[in-house]
């Protein structure tokens, strides 16, 4: 949400800015669980439950948030909505630049041919692409981080 809704100059840094606050989150996950802090059997509950407090946070106040304009525009078609979703995020202004980027990935996106995942095995072009995302997956999956 965070990526799509920031503007495009700071796209980039909102993505990366994400990933590294899930490192974050799994180093700071690890260290509490060790036993001298709440890896103990009688904190492990309250460990376990720490986990509950992002997402109740999420839960409330996600639904203040506007929806976000890429959204609106690219697959509602509601431009006052887009525009409205706009001032609210950053702001008053002229942001009549941002709604033609936008406009104008709704144009590419009409054009290009959305392949089928058997298209998407068989064509030469990607096959790179897909081995390395299937190595990558493959081997956080066997790190063992989600064990941990």
């Amino acid at each position: 949400y965070v990526g799509e809704i920031s503007p495009r100059k700071l796209r980039g840094f909102a993505n990366s800015t994400s990933s590294f606050f899930w490192s974050l989150g799994k180093a700071v996950g690890q260290i509490s669980g060790q036993r001298e802090l709440l890896g103990s059997q009688s904190l492990w509950p309250m460990l376990m439950a720490s986990c509950g407090v992002p997402a109740l946070v999420q839960l409330v106040t996600l639904p203040f948030f506007p929806e976000s304009p890429p959204y609106l525009l690219m697959h509602k078609g509601d431009q006052e909505g887009c525009k409205k979703a706009i001032r609210q995020l950053w702001g008053e202004g002229q942001h009549q630049a941002e709604i033609d980027d936008i406009m104008k990935e709704k144009a590419t996106m009409k054009n290009t041919k959305i392949l089928s995942v058997l298209e998407l095995v068989k064509e030469p072009a990607f096959r790179w692409q897909l081995y390395m995302i299937v190595i990558l997956t493959a081997t956080i999956q066997l790190c063992g981080i989600n064990a941990v």
